[in-house]
């Protein structure tokens, strides 16, 4: 009966993400068709995220970002849509942050490994993004950098997990089910990536709420040897 009623959890969770996703499909492409209607020349300097993009102190503190960086860091981002804000209800403690990546330098550019889908897209590949698209003013809010006290075969390992999952092209799981590994949400995707590096289970933890289990953003970081490297709240 137990296993019954987590299913049944399970499921209503998921389907409650997947009616985000589709409403925010709506109203996107809604957007979408009056920016088409109107002259670019007049919105492309007065929407809120151009506006924010184009400020030159977000400008410098979104580049200052690639040389504060390093291997293994935690990278969280606060986005300025509806679904990110689904998902800030979804921490407990800190309701700052919406999205989570792990950053690695390569070929000496920091990439931002992540996992999220998207309403086209429910079951999007993980991806690997440039550090400058991942905390963008234009689409994000604020971003912040947390230090993992982790040893080097630890980062290298970490580092060697996030590559394959990518390789292996794993998808975002609209399901929020911790209990598969073929896919994963954001946060799933650094916990899992993180637990596997260390080798510690008990490394970072989890929410539970009414027999669902799930990582939240602020479960990766509030750990007391986390280390805060910059936090940053972008001028409106």
């Amino acid at each position: 009966m137990e296993i019954n009623h987590q299913k049944k959890n399970r499921k209503l969770h998921g389907a409650l993400l997947i009616g985000m996703l589709i409403l925010f499909g709506v109203v996107y492409q809604r957007h979408n068709i009056e920016r088409w209607r109107t002259p670019k020349s007049q919105i492309a300097d007065n929407t809120p995220n151009a506006k924010r993009a184009a400020n030159p102190w977000n400008k410098k503190h979104a580049d200052s970002a690639i040389t504060i960086v390093k291997d293994g860091d935690l990278v969280l981002r606060s986005g300025n849509d509806a679904i990110s804000e689904f998902f800030k209800k979804a921490n407990t403690k800190d309701r700052t942050f919406s999205h989570a990546g792990i950053v690695f330098i390569e070929n000496g550019y920091p990439f931002v490994y992540n996992c999220i889908g998207n309403a086209d897209d429910p079951e999007a590949l993980l991806k690997r993004d440039s550090l400058n698209a991942y905390i963008s003013p234009y689409n994000n809010i604020g971003y912040a950098v947390y230090r993992y006290k982790l040893n080097a075969a630890q980062l290298n390992k970490l580092q060697t997990t996030s590559v394959r999952y990518f390789k292996e092209k794993r998808r975002f799981d609209p399901h929020f089910d911790l209990s598969t590994d073929t896919l994963l949400y954001c946060t799933e995707f650094v916990y899992k990536a993180v637990i596997e590096a260390t080798g510690d289970k008990e490394y970072l933890p989890i929410t539970k709420a009414t027999n669902f289990s799930y990582v939240s953003v602020d479960n990766l970081f509030l750990r007391k040897d986390a280390k805060l490297v910059c936090k940053i709240g972008y001028i409106h």
